[in-house]
């Protein structure tokens, strides 16, 4: 029975195979006579459920990916992309040269993406963004292989870019992908420059973040410095965008620790600025993503909300409310002038500074002179204040930092600081320190160059912010400034701020020296740190995260924290920031769009932008507390305890010349602020006193 089934078996795979060898030999006669049928190009659709509907195909070397409402296409040659929109075309530049700097055997090169010998580009699909994926290797004498991903995610149909490499002798140092948007129609860039700037594409004058010092755009500083992420000069936030005709576009940069952007706004533009990715210890080490929003209709208003939403979905927002609810004591700042106040200023006889400014190259105020002040403000009518001391360690201000105590002695020392301390009690004024951890100075005690940053090596020039506008050099990997107060000063390791920082308030706390606040000096200007030193590596993530310690410490032992010129990182852990003002292009309110109530920021109480934005004034350490300038603090006080908790909902211009705008609350408050006139009017007026 079983070779039956087996006979049977074997003859009817004879007679398939004679069937099928048949249907060939008809198939190979056919092809003589008759050219076979064009393959039509692959078709991908995104079909699954919640996911947008997404369908992807390649035809003639263009590839494109196509929803409801966006579509993009990208060419295979040159990678040049453009999105169709239902309010607009937006195009991007193709690759060029120098799009990628590349390191193998101790060299740098200047390749272009688009000219890799091996490209392959593929469907992609994670499930909830779909789109392609470009694969690119094979750069002669390089193992390096960059895999770069486009594709359309969530309702919106963002689209959203990740960038990976895999690096092991070849590493990235840079990359420029996507390329930057070809803005030649475009009307507006809107910048997280400082607290937000609209730069109209034919601006009459040269623009740069940072090199632009002059409000005519001259550029009078030599000035090596990158534009990087985390340099409020840079961006205080992670994101620009652009306006033409109503609608609107903007790109988030997601992974922002190690980026920064490609930029050029000659006189007349156009603006041009795309994004662009460092290395981190020398290689671009883990994925980047970079996401662009687009709007049917909208402005810079409807860009802000968006990153507000980004925001608040990170973490970056965390609101005033909920800072008071966790401590208390910021809910005495709200409303409160802060005053910045000196003891001692002494420069290092010798330093560039003591050459170059020898006016004031020594100046003291008694902390007990100090106390006479405030007590003579309060006696005048200046009933709450917040004192944030400068100039009080040893040697003075930015002098010997880490190791600054004693306060200073020529001044009064430890018993002239603690009285001042508690006459600020009596008086129901708070005290807040002026301090700096960053700075690492040569004659300080405790300077040993195995804490300082290293360098990547002793030979390319420094490349540490503010050394590169301020003057710099290296010894070895080492790099050194001599332009503060103090001297010749390098920059310390961020793994060992915080003890120090535990080190000087623990012997402040041991001699009753109690201070509810901390101003920490230059953390929310500069960037962060990477450090080479095998010893003691960081990369400017690590140097993030070692900064947030020094705020949580304040926080837990203090309460109120500031910082210099928040950048958006700090606004989970800081309660007041300085501000910065831009020097050209159009001033708009993008920060507080985005942050109004989750941070304070001091404005001089003339400063009329500091009624429209609603801030918390800041005195000059010379305020005469008479009745005009007592009027003004009292409003501007009035203003910032009527709206510290409010979002900012909207901002416009109400001329075409700009010299009136009004900014709105989302309380129904309206402030309206006319430059010729100098004038605001407050929409309820406030009636209420400081």
């Amino acid at each position: 029975m079983q070779n039956k089934k087996q006979n049977r078996g074997i003859l009817f795979l004879i007679y398939y195979c004679g069937c099928m060898g048949l249907a060939l030999f008809c198939s190979m006669g056919a092809g003589a006579q008759r050219p076979m049928a064009t393959q039509k190009p692959p078709v991908f659709k995104n079909t699954i459920f919640g996911a947008p509907e997404v369908t992807v195909r390649k035809t003639a070397g263009v590839w494109t990916i196509a929803g409801k409402k966006n579509t993009v296409s990208l060419k295979s040659s040159d990678l040049s992309l453009g999105v169709k929109t239902a309010g607009s075309d937006w195009h991007f530049f193709p690759s060029r040269d120098g799009d990628l700097i590349i390191k193998d055997q101790g060299k740098e090169r200047t390749l272009r993406l688009a000219a890799a010998p091996q490209k392959k580009i593929v469907y992609y699909n994670t499930g909830y963004k779909s789109g392609v994926q470009i694969n690119l290797a094979g750069w002669p004498g390089t193992d390096l292989k960059l895999f770069l991903t486009l594709a359309l995610e969530g309702p919106a149909e963002e689209l959203v870019f990740d960038i990976a490499a895999g690096e092991r002798n070849t590493v990235v140092r840079k990359l420029d992908w996507p390329a930057a948007l070809d803005a030649s129609t475009v009307d507006y860039t809107l910048l997280s420059n400082v607290r937000g700037v609209l730069l109209p594409r034919n601006w009459p004058k040269p623009y740069h973040p940072i090199r632009t010092s002059e409000p005519d755009g001259t550029i009078t500083r030599t000035d090596r410095s990158e534009l990087q992420s985390n340099v409020i000069e840079d961006w205080s936030m992670s994101w620009w965008g652009f306006q033409k005709g109503t609608s609107a576009m903007m790109l988030i940069v997601e992974t922002p620790n190690d980026a920064a952007y490609q930029f050029r706004h000659p006189a007349g533009g156009p603006t041009v600025i795309g994004p662009r990715w460092r290395s981190t210890l020398g290689k671009l080490g883990y994925p980047r993503t970079v996401r662009m929003c687009f709007f049917e209709k909208g402005n810079y208003v409807d860009m802000a909300k968006r990153y507000r939403q980004y925001a608040i979905e990170t973490g970056l927002f965390v609101s005033l409310k909920d800072k008071v609810a966790a401590k208390p004591q910021v809910g005495s700042l709200i409303g409160t002038p802060i005053v910045r106040s000196g003891i001692l200023t002494d420069y290092l006889p010798g330093s560039a500074r003591w050459k170059r400014d020898s006016a004031t190259r020594h100046a003291m105020v008694t902390f007990d002179q100090r106390a006479e002040q405030f007590r003579l403000w309060k006696a005048k009518g200046l009933s709450s204040l917040m004192v944030v001391l400068t100039g009080w360690p040893k040697l003075g201000y930015d002098r010997q930092h880490p190791d600054v105590l004693p306060p200073a002695p020529a001044a009064g020392g430890w018993e002239g600081m603690r009285r001042l301390g508690r006459e600020l009690k009596a008086m129901g004024y708070l005290f807040g320190l002026h301090d700096q951890y960053r700075d690492y100075y040569v004659d300080a005690p405790s300077f040993n160059t195995q804490f300082a940053i290293h360098e990547e090596d002793s030979t390319a020039l420094p490349a540490i912010f503010p050394g590169t506008r301020f003057g710099d050099y290296k010894e070895g990997q080492v790099p050194y400034m001599d332009y503060w107060d103090g001297g010749k000063m390098s920059y310390l390791n961020s793994r060992f701020m915080l003890g120090h920082m535990k080190k000087n308030y623990q012997w402040l706390f041991d001699h009753e020296i109690k201070p509810q606040a901390s101003y920490l000096d230059v953390f929310g200007y500069v960037p962060p740190d990477e450090d080479f030193n095998p010893q003691n590596r960081v990369t400017r993530t690590d140097a993030l995260n070692d900064r947030i310690k020094l705020y949580r410490w304040a926080k837990a032992h203090l309460g109120i924290v500031g910082t210099e010129t928040a950048c958006d990182w700090t606004v989970p852990y800081v309660d007041f920031s300085s501000p910065l003002k831009a020097r050209n292009g159009i001033t708009v309110p993008l920060w507080d769009l985005v942050y109004h109530d989750a941070i304070l920021t001091t404005y001089n109480p003339a400063d009329l932008y500091g009624l429209l934005n609603a801030g918390l004034p800041q005195l000059g350490r010379d305020f005469d507390a008479g009745p005009a300038a007592l009027a003004q603090v009292k409003r501007m006080s009035a203003l910032n305890r009527r709206l510290a908790f409010t979002e900012m909902t909207n901002h416009e211009f109400l001329n075409r010349e700009l010299t009136k705008e009004r900014t709105t609350f989302s309380d129904g408050t309206t402030i309206t602020v006319d430059w010729d006139k100098k004038t605001t009017t407050i929409s309820p007026e406030i009636k209420e006193s400081l």
